[in-house]
């Protein structure tokens, strides 16, 4: 026996619903914008008052067949339009041709369709879920960046439902989530039904504004891990629970992107937030965010590649594979240059100027701390960007200064500048642009279906996330462009960047390919190309590698777990001037450990 509350619903439905409670528990309930309304029971009894005839007819048909029906809705226009959604079929009538040819395609494919709604807006808005797949059409964009979350996870969202005032509320095999603007009384029932450990099976709203929730059955004994990382992400001193939502509230995140690896694959991408602060454009899961200093991975990726092909040799001095004259200070040997290889440029010890051997311009010792990095170029009109060679000799309008050697090579220094040299080299090893053959040879080959190192973005990927300062506020032209592109120019996302997670865990294998040999992946790891270790023990569980990456505006982390088949990935549109951004992404990561069980 389950529960069941409505309210403002007509009298007939509300007894008919009653009987069923008692028995064999509500299959399906809907109502049409006119009043009227039809519920079957879970035996194949059913009932309806004031739904278009040919409706009525076609679901005794279902019924008579033995069919289990699994939707029925009506869009707001009225009149004669619906739909029923069985087990076997499907009919309807009046709705908009592409949702119902999506239905066609979901049974072909042998998706199990559990919900077909329509949101009161009308015209070509729809939300058709199944059991491995969700569409959706011009429907409010939280609501759409929900239901991509929601229908990810152990126990995913089968359901949603439309109230007249532009509310909705997601919910299925666990856990709900209702937006700000749904009917308050209903989301106070669901919410008691929940803290009464009740599943809600049904959500039916009136066009009136009355509504119906029944519960069929009781929660799961476990949470699904993935709500309980959203909804449990942070305790603090009190012992009060903070939600993700919470915490990027806290640190002034405006949007995010995250992903976890599981076995060795993508168990789940997220998005949370907007792409610009203020705006009601959210971010979804294929949202491109800069991944700023992530973008060297990818790039020794390539460089480890062209080793593999016998292109070039990691040991060979990286001046003999570049026609670009490698410079060093007028303090340095000429000496050097031979000494600095490609294996220790990728290692960020080429001598190449760095993090704490820059500054001052003219010295070979006694440096300042900073440098290493790029600032980027303002997405702004009348700023002219600097090609690749006036990066490399430092003159205008590159903001950078000259790329050259100013200590002996052997010794670390985190180098952005290396890495542009190491693109230099890709391209005049290859005689391709750096951009076009990353694309073609690793980020590809990767599975970064949603992944580029174009300067500009192609009009697939035009819908990205903007960059914010400290301040909260979106940075001139929303995002810097970074034409040093191997240290700093590619556009993913966090699902896109836990490819390169997968690959590095599986000793080089990816969607069934070896892209690396197995020698050249365990290399990366601990030579550390490209790439960072916490330990020099690889056997041990909580053995990781991680890189983070930040650009003006933006900072992401990606986290792996070799031993453990585990990693994570993370972007924010927000710049860790703070220190808030990558305090919000450590947190994702302890949670992420907590909910998951990892060893650390």
């Amino acid at each position: 026996m389950g529960m069941f509350v409505d309210s403002g619903i007509p009298n007939d439905a509300h007894t008919f619903i009653g009987s069923c409670m008692g028995g064999p528990g509500v299959s399906v309930v809907a109502f049409t914008p006119s009043g009227g309304w039809v519920v079957v029971a879970s035996n194949g009894a059913y009932m309806a008052e004031g739904i278009p005839q040919d409706c009525f007819t076609q679901l005794g048909t279902v019924l008579k067949n033995g069919w289990t029906v699994r939707s029925i809705a009506f869009p707001p226009a009225g009149g004669d339009s619906w739909v029923i959604v069985a087990d076997q079929g499907y009919y309807a009538s009046n709705i908009p041709n592409d949702c119902f040819q999506m239905i066609g395609t979901y049974f072909k494919n042998g998706w199990r369709i559990s919900c077909v709604a329509f949101p009161p807006a009308g015209g070509d808005s729809w939300v058709i879920i199944a059991n491995n797949a969700m569409n959706a059409s011009n429907i409010d964009d939280q609501c759409f960046q929900t239901l991509c979350n929601y229908t990810q996870g152990n126990r995913r969202a089968t359901q949603v439902a439309f109230g007249p005032n532009g509310g909705w509320v997601i919910y299925g095999d666990e856990a709900y989530y209702a937006n700000g603007s749904f009917n308050a009384a209903c989301s106070a029932q669901i919410k008691t039904f929940e803290n009464q450990n009740w599943l809600v099976g049904h959500v039916a709203l009136t066009a009136s504004g009355g509504w119906s929730v029944i519960c069929n059955t009781t929660l799961p004994a476990s949470p699904d891990p993935l709500r309980v990382f959203e909804n449990f992400f942070l305790q603090d001193g009190n012992n009060q629970w903070h939600t993700i939502y919470d915490r990027m509230s806290f640190h002034g995140v405006p949007g995010a992107s995250v992903a976890f690896v599981q076995n060795n694959a993508v168990a789940w991408r997220t998005s949370y937030g907007v792409l610009q602060a203020g705006g009601n454009q959210y971010v979804y899961t294929n949202t491109p965010f800069q991944a700023a200093s992530i973008s060297k991975p990818h790039a020794a990726i390539g460089v480890q590649l062209l080793a593999q092909n016998n292109k070039i040799a990691l040991t060979d001095p990286i001046g003999s594979r570049t026609t670009w004259p490698v410079a060093t200070r007028a303090c340095a040997p000429a000496a050097w240059t031979q000494k600095a290889s490609i294996q220790l440029t990728l290692e960020h010890k080429g001598g190449f100027i760095g993090r704490g051997n820059t500054y001052p311009l003219t010295a070979c010792s006694g440096f300042t701390a900073d440098g290493g990095g790029f600032g980027g170029y303002p997405n702004t009109p009348g700023v002219t960007l600097p090609t690749l060679d006036q990066i490399l000799s430092g003159t205008s309008p590159a903001n950078s200064p000259p790329i050259e050697i100013s200590t002996p090579p052997g010794t670390f220094y985190y180098s952005g500048m290396g890495y542009v040299v190491l693109m230099r080299m890709i391209q005049d090893v290859t005689g391709t642009d750096f951009r076009t053959w990353m694309q073609t040879n690793v980020l590809t080959p990767l599975g970064m279906t949603a992944s580029t190192y174009a300067l500009n973005l192609p009009a697939a990927l035009s819908r990205a996330a903007a960059g914010h300062g400290t301040n909260g506020q979106p940075i001139p032209g929303l995002r810097n462009l970074y034409p040093e592109a191997s240290a700093a120019g590619l556009y993913t996302n966090a699902g896109d960047l836990c490819q390169i997670i997968i690959m590095l865990n599986a000793g080089g294998k990816v969607n069934g390919t070896q892209l690396l040999s197995a020698a050249q992946a365990k290399a990366m790891l601990t030579s550390q190309v490209g790439i960072f270790v916490n330990s020099d023990q690889p056997n041990q569980p909580g053995y990781l590698f991680n890189h983070n990456g930040e650009n003006y505006g933006f900072t992401a982390m990606i986290q792996g777990y070799p031993n453990q088949s585990a990693g994570m990935a993370i972007m924010v549109n927000r710049d860790d001037g703070d220190g808030n951004a990558s305090a919000f992404y450590t947190e994702v990561i302890n949670a992420l450990i907590r909910v998951y069980g990892l060893q650390t």
